[in-house]
């Protein structure tokens, strides 16, 4: 009997250990900043509009409060996500765009949403015809316009992409 009794302690203390230690895991990973996965071309699929991504330099990414990753094939479907334009609104707790200088098609190099400095001109060619393209600031996103031959592109933060896209959709309707 004192033999199962010395067991069941060290027993118990284990658990504990490994409870405590659990613990300590799942609070680091929730206290740490969530990270952008790469992007799986042709294999990520669009929740809004459903299309496979094909250029990442258009793409954007969304963790929910669930730690869903969800992976858009443009800027303007991660939009009009967000203001119910395109299905149930998820609860997001971060957002990356795809820096349109720093990636390449088969790479994004991802930029938070809210730090990220954003191109708008309906000439600008985008998997969803939105015309948005992210950029890390006005300068290389006007210099970009430029190179392009866009006359009169507007520069925008991320609220106001969200704040314009509210009484419309950025995908237009076809």
């Amino acid at each position: 009997m004192a033999g199962d009794a010395l067991t069941r302690r060290a027993a118990l203390r284990r658990l504990a250990a490994y409870v405590g230690l659990a613990l300590v895991g799942r609070a680091v990973a929730q206290a740490a900043e969530p990270e952008p996965r790469a992007v799986a071309i042709g294999d990520d699929r669009c929740p809004a509009c459903g299309m496979a991504v094909v250029d990442a330099r258009f793409a954007a990414q969304a963790r929910t409060d669930g730690g869903r990753t969800l992976v858009y094939d443009a800027i303007e479907c991660l939009a009009d996500h967000l203001n119910g334009h395109a299905g149930a609104v998820p609860v997001v707790v971060a957002a990356w765009l795809a820096d349109r200088v720093a990636s390449t098609q088969a790479a994004a190099s991802w930029r938070p949403a809210e730090a990220a400095t954003l191109l708008h001109h309906p000439r600008l060619r985008t998997p969803m015809g939105g015309g948005l393209a992210a950029f890390g600031d006005a300068s290389e996103a006007l210099a970009f316009a430029a190179a392009q031959r866009l006359v009169e592109p507007s520069v925008l933060t991320w609220d106001e992409v969200l704040e314009l896209g509210i009484p419309r959709p950025w995908v237009p309707l076809v």
